[in-house]
C-alpha cells in the first residue's frame, strides 16, 4: 500500500456554514498531503500525486500501531504564535533535497494533521461512514511532535466564530454518514473560509495576464487577479484619465479609485495573500 498513488476527495466552497447533520473540523492553512505508512516506513504525496517525502525527513519518526495505513490530511508549519504559516510550509515543500529538508526542520519543523483514513491494513475503508472512519483515526493517531488527528466538533457556527476570533483559515463541514470519494469533488464536504476584508487603492493595471496593483496608504500590498469582467471593463474606461506612466508590464495610475477586497491573510512581508475584488468604494 505504501506505493499506491491516490487522489484525495475535494471540497465545494460556501460563504455560509451549513446547518444540519454535519461534523465540523478546522480548515488548516498548509497543503493537502496523503501519508502512507507501512512497516514503519513513511511516504508522502501531494493531492496531485507528487512525492514530497524527502522534504519532510522528520516524518520518518512517526510510529503507528498498525501494519499499514493511508491517511488524508494537511502538512503544516506553525509560527511563533502556534498558528499555521503557509509561507513557511511552502519553504519546506520547495526544499530541493533531504539535506535541505534536514536543515530546515530545525528552524521550521513540520507537523502532519490527519483528518481522514482511506486504507487500514490493506483494506479500503472509504465506503464506511465518516463517523466510523474518524473513530478508527482517533484510535490509531495519537499526538506527537510530527503527527496528530484533527478534532471534530458538533457546532459549526461556534467553531467558525472561534476561528474568526483567532484569525485562522476557516472550517470544513462534513456530512454525517458520508463516504469518501477518491478523486472527486463532493458536496458532502464544504469549506467556509475566514476571509479578511480591507479597502485599498488601485495603482496599476498589468498589461499581459490581467491584474490590478493594490496599494494602501502609498504602500504596495498585493496583486488582484480575481475581478469580474464587468467591473474590470468599467474601471478600464475610468483608468484612462488616471495614467501617470507605463513600462513593458504595467500601466501606472494615480491611486484615486478605491475598492474593497477579501483575502486570506497578511504575509510576513506585509502583502495580502490571494486578494480578490468585492466592490468599488466611492
Amino acid at each position: 500500500m505504501i506505493n499506491n498513488l491516490l487522489k484525495p476527495m475535494l471540497l465545494h466552497k460556501s460563504d455560509a456554514v451549513p446547518s444540519g447533520d454535519f461534523i465540523y473540523q478546522l480548515k488548516w492553512d498548509g497543503f493537502r498531503c496523503l501519508l502512507h505508512f507501512e512497516k514503519n516506513q513513511v511516504r508522502l504525496f501531494t493531492r496531485n500525486q507528487n512525492e514530497c517525502t524527502l522534504q519532510f525527513p522528520e516524518m520518518k519518526k512517526i510510529q503507528l500501531d498498525v501494519d499499514s495505513v493511508i491517511l488524508d490530511g494537511e502538512m503544516l508549519v506553525l509560527d511563533e504564535e502556534n498558528k499555521p504559516c503557509f509561507e513557511s510550509v511552502m519553504t519546506r515543500f520547495q526544499s530541493s533535497n533531504e539535506f535541505t529538508g534536514r536543515r530546515l526542520m530545525k528552524t521550521l519543523p513540520a507537523h502532519f494533521v490527519a483528518y481522514d483514513i482511506l486504507y487500514l491494513n490493506g483494506e479500503d475503508v472509504t465506503k464506511l461512514p465518516i463517523e466510523e472512519r474518524l473513530s478508527m483515526l482517533y484510535e490509531i493517531v495519537h499526538f506527537s511532535p510530527e503527527i496528530s488527528a484533527c478534532e471534530s466538533f458538533e457546532d459549526g457556527q461556534e467553531l467558525f466564530h472561534s476561528v474568526s476570533q483567532m484569525g485562522l483559515e476557516g472550517i470544513v463541514s462534513k456530512k454525517k454518514g458520508s463516504k469518501y470519494y477518491l478523486d472527486m469533488r463532493s458536496h458532502d464536504w464544504i469549506k467556509v473560509k475566514n476571509y479578511q476584508y480591507d479597502v485599498v487603492e488601485i495603482g496599476g493595471i498589468r498589461k499581459g495576464e490581467f491584474a490590478w496593483s493594490l496599494h494602501k496608504e502609498g504602500k504596495y500590498v498585493g496583486t488582484a487577479e480575481f475581478v469580474p469582467s464587468a467591473e474590470r471593463s468599467a474601471f478600464y474606461e475610468i483608468s484612462k484619465q488616471l495614467i501617470r506612466g507605463e513600462d513593458k508590464e504595467w500601466i501606472y495610475l494615480d491611486p484615486l479609485i478605491k475598492c474593497q477586497v477579501k483575502f486570506q491573510c497578511w504575509t510576513k512581508t506585509g502583502v495580502m495573500r490571494t486578494p480578490s475584488f468585492v466592490k468599488f468604494e466611492f
